[in-house]
């Protein structure tokens, strides 16, 4: 008599610490791996915005030697929403576009002369005709600006608006305690700045910086 022979079946399925295990494992390695690429994104875009903040501080530079002066933005607090629920003040990246590009005027205080929008002085994207002798920076990048509520503006590797404030001469006022110089900017020139990847205090202008420069940690500043 033959006596029936029984396999046994080796092969079971991972038991719950197992598991929890490897998904932890992967977990880990996702982890590590978006934030690798969120360190390296962000490196990347603080990278660009020093590069476009050099090319800008040297445009300035042709802008003052060309005009004797640096340019100031026409209208102070022009507020713009960049980013869902994040709206920033864009009055100094519109005056710095065309200061830089050339294209239009009316975003540069005490400006006039004819331009090529569809109305006098305003941007229309292009630099032609008589706005070609204006241009301090040649060769402007697309990815440099970009176009909000008609209005064309300096943005930084963030996409967001560079932030520029001129600075006015000082004034003094008499205190109590003596002359106290009425400051607005850091600088005695201007004061130029990116909120790079501050979240928070993106509303925050360099005066306020100057008397607390924690609030500047994360910006990429002239100062």
């Amino acid at each position: 008599m033959k006596l029936a022979h029984f396999g046994f079946n080796l092969r079971r399925g991972f038991t719950l610490v197992e598991m929890l295990i490897v998904i932890t494992i992967i977990a880990l390695l996702a982890g590590l791996t978006m934030g690798g690429y969120t360190y390296a994104m962000r490196s990347s875009k603080r990278r660009l915005t020093a590069g476009t903040f050099e090319a800008t501080k040297s445009a300035l530079e042709n802008y003052n030697t060309e005009f004797g002066e640096y340019p100031e933005p026409a209208n102070s607090g022009q507020m713009v929403e960049i980013l869902p629920g994040k709206s920033y003040d864009t009055s100094g990246a519109a005056c710095l576009y065309q200061a830089l590009s050339g294209d239009g005027y009316d975003q540069i205080k005490g400006v006039t002369g004819s331009g090529d929008g569809e109305t006098p002085g305003s941007s229309d994207g292009k630099t032609e005709g008589d706005e070609i002798k204006n241009i301090t920076l040649k060769e402007m990048p697309q990815s440099m600006f970009i176009r909000r509520d008609s209005t064309f503006m300096l943005i930084d590797g963030f996409g967001r608006p560079f932030q520029y404030v001129k600075a006015a001469p000082a004034t003094t006022t008499t205190g109590g305690t003596g002359d106290a110089a009425n400051v607005e900017t850091v600088n005695s020139t201007y004061d130029l700045w990116s909120y790079a990847e501050d979240e928070v205090n993106i509303q925050s202008t360099s005066s306020d910086a100057l008397e607390d420069p924690s609030i500047a940690v994360k910006w990429i500043k002239n100062w």
